[in-house]
């Protein structure tokens, strides 16, 4: 038999047809819209995860279903037996699906049940329907049991199942309205893009068929080891376990690859950039002259924030009004592991560099790699006529996403240095004490929110706290979710306020208020964990859901929740100097939300002044560092040839040729850029 009708008559286990046919079934479903577009190359990926993940799990329950229904150990399910095996667990996984419907979204046991129910059903659905075209094709009309009369047919059903769902949801949206049309699933693609997706998503298809392959190959291995062992036939129960351990390997691997990305991300952050390899000279900030904080010890996103506080020229050429020398803290993460010494650290600092003798005093709670958004810190400096202070507790120093677990020692850092601020600020006559405010964004904001405890809002006047901002509240806050869950109980006095824009924001007294502002597309304040199996608030009754959020999209377990972390990771998408309010980016909110949430005067003239310069800022900074890398990376290529050379003399004056031909302003370059040049042997 030649290797062409060995393929044609390569036959697939019962488990391998269904997972096949519950994978492209769910094809369709992956190309729903989520709170953001996704890019093709993020489509591609995002269906064979989902996919990748409903094969297995449909291959593997339908596997047990046969398993459980064979009777003696060893047998196979008749046809018979299996047909009737299907149809009675589409019933048991829609009756279970039913009975916890009303239950589902309060209690995360009752939602779980109704996603196995769901899971049922597909299984059902999936072996009744290949073993039904078993018995067409095979038995009724008579032909060869081969791969084109079992798997492509089944992918044929599998398609079919699929048009059938964007029909169904092509319908919602007729129904129910398309919100946001301008917003679709998938944005439309460049030819490098499309051809990316093409690969991946080609790259999907192979990994899925190979899957099919590999996993049926596991299953009969371990089928002959049980029959080995046992000294008799395994039957079903061999492609059950055959089909578990490969869903095992599945999970393991995906678990394994978290961590190899963890200790990459740690590896990379932990790195002195070359536009910021001298501490700064100003001592009015941490790190610097005045400051026993070292520069070694507060990290990348702390060393970016010392070098780039503005001056009081800065500011006073923005706003047109005498300013002061603003003051920032960082208590580096590095400086002590003990939390208690790194917030006196941070007390002492802010005493030394004079920020006790400002008129308002910022606490900001940064991300978990211990980032405090640039536009918001410097916003507070413009509106603040530099007469501020902004201290920065760092409590990690790994990307927000890797920090969740440490955001508990957050909350007590954040507490430790409000409760020093305080003691010193008791010392001073209550007319010249200076206001004492919070400011957090995403993690950071979580952190600033929790600090209240079990209490609520009026928490934060008993700590000093006068008022808050809080931008992009991430899911996991416990104050926010007790605030939604119950406003009134929570907060009686209505000091928390929750906008998705500035010009929201009541107008009134800052004092003793509390703002929360989140974007009704934000993905880190939708996201949950609970998702993949519980449907999330956001995604309720069609007319009830956010503005921004899809009508037509329907909640489905696991795929709601794939479709979502892709949302995560294109929420934080941002060009630097372009500002717009989208998804998790809040750098066009910051100087209007500073002045409401603070109190501090601004005229439209000056409004216009400041969002000019924070645009211009950020994108001089972002140039500063890719020509700083970019130019490190190339002297350390120069060195690296002349090595190879036998000789590192180098007989020109790099820096000087590269300013001469006008590729960048060197007044412009940050000390740091001239002393990479600086360091080559002339």
């Amino acid at each position: 038999m030649s290797a062409a009708d060995r393929f044609r008559r390569w036959q697939a286990d019962p488990a391998t047809r269904a997972g096949l046919l519950g994978a492209l079934w769910s094809v369709a479903p992956s190309y729903a819209r989520g709170l953001l577009p996704r890019s093709p190359v993020d489509q591609a990926i995002t269906t064979g995860v989902i996919a990748l993940a409903n094969y297995e799990l449909t291959a593997t329950t339908w596997a047990s279903v046969t398993a459980s229904v064979a009777g003696r150990p060893g047998n196979r399910p008749s046809t018979e037996r299996r047909l009737v095996a299907a149809v009675g667990t589409v019933a048991v996984g829609a009756a279970l699906e039913r009975l916890t419907a009303t239950q589902a979204r309060r209690h995360l046991g009752a939602a779980l049940a109704g996603a196995v129910g769901e899971r049922l059903v597909t299984a059902g659905v999936a072996g009744g329907a290949t073993t039904t075209l078993d018995v067409f094709i095979h038995r009724a009309v008579g032909r060869q049991r081969g791969i084109e009369t079992t798997l492509l047919l089944d992918a044929t059903v599998g398609g079919l199942l699929a048009t059938a769902t964007v029909w169904a949801r092509n319908r919602r949206a007729h129904r129910f309205g398309l919100v946001d049309p301008d917003r679709p699933a998938v944005l439309h693609g460049t030819p490098r893009s499309l051809a990316q997706a093409v690969l991946a998503g080609g790259g999907a298809a192979a990994a899925i068929t190979g899957l099919a392959v590999i996993e049926q190959s596991v299953a009969e291995s371990v089928t002959a080891l049980v029959e080995r062992v046992g000294g008799g036939e395994s039957g079903s129960a061999g492609a059950f376990v055959g089909h578990g351990v490969a869903l095992l390997a599945t999970g393991a691997a995906g678990l394994a690859g978290l961590r190899e990305i963890r200790a990459r991300i740690e590896r990379r952050d932990d790195v002195v950039e070359p536009a910021y390899t001298e501490a700064p000279s100003s001592p009015y900030v941490s790190a610097g002259p005045a400051s026993e904080v070292r520069f070694a010890d507060i990290g990348k996103e702390g060393r970016r924030f010392v070098l780039m506080a503005l001056t009081a020229a800065d500011i006073t050429s923005v706003m047109g009004e005498p300013s002061r020398e603003p003051v920032r803290v960082v208590a580096g993460y590095a400086s002590s592991r003990d939390v208690t010494e790194r917030a006196r650290i941070a007390v002492r600092d802010l005493v030394a560099l004079g920020g006790l003798e400002r008129s308002l005093i910022v606490v900001a709670a940064p991300t978990g790699v211990g980032y405090v958004n640039y536009v918001a810190a410097e916003a507070i400096e413009y509106l603040a006529r530099g007469d501020c202070a902004i201290v920065v507790p760092q409590y990690a120093l790994v990307p927000s996403a890797l920090a969740l677990g440490q955001t508990r020692a957050g909350e007590r850092l954040q507490r430790l240095v409000l409760a020093g601020i305080t003691e010193h600020l008791s010392k001073i006559p209550a007319a010249r004490r200076p206001r004492v405010v919070q400011f957090g964004e995403s993690l950071g904001a979580e952190v600033a929110l929790d600090v209240a405890g079990g209490g609520g809002p009026q928490t934060f006047a008993a700590m000093g706290i006068v008022a808050g901002l809080y931008l992009g509240v991430p899911f996991r806050s416990a104050l926010w979710e007790r605030w939604r869950d119950d406003g009134a109980a929570v907060d009686p006095q209505g000091r928390l306020v929750l906008v998705a824009e500035p010009n929201e924001i009541p107008p009134g007294d800052a004092t003793g208020r509390h703002i929360m502002v989140v974007h009704h597309d934000d993905p880190v304040n939708k996201f949950s964990y609970q998702m993949a199996v519980q449907q999330p608030w956001w995604l309720g009754e069609p007319h009830s859901r956010p503005p921004l959020v899809p009508r037509e999209t329907a909640f489905r377990p696991l795929t709601t929740f794939v479709l979502t972390v892709v949302d995560l990771k294109n929420g934080m998408n941002a060009q630097p100097g372009a500002f717009r309010r989208r998804g998790h980016d809040y750098r066009i909110d910051a100087a209007e939300s500073v002045a409401a949430a603070y109190g501090l005067p601004l005229s439209t003239a000056q409004l216009a002044a400041v969002e000019a310069a924070l645009r211009r800022r950020e994108t001089e900074w972002a140039q500063r560092r890719l020509v700083s890398r970019a130019y490190a990376d190339a002297v350390a290529k120069i060195k690296d040839t002349l090595t190879s050379w036998g000789d590192s003399t180098v007989l020109i004056d790099v820096a000087d040729e590269v300013r001469s031909s006008g590729a960048s302003n060197s007044a412009a370059w940050p000390t740091s850029l001239r002393s990479v040049f600086g360091s080559l042997p002339t």
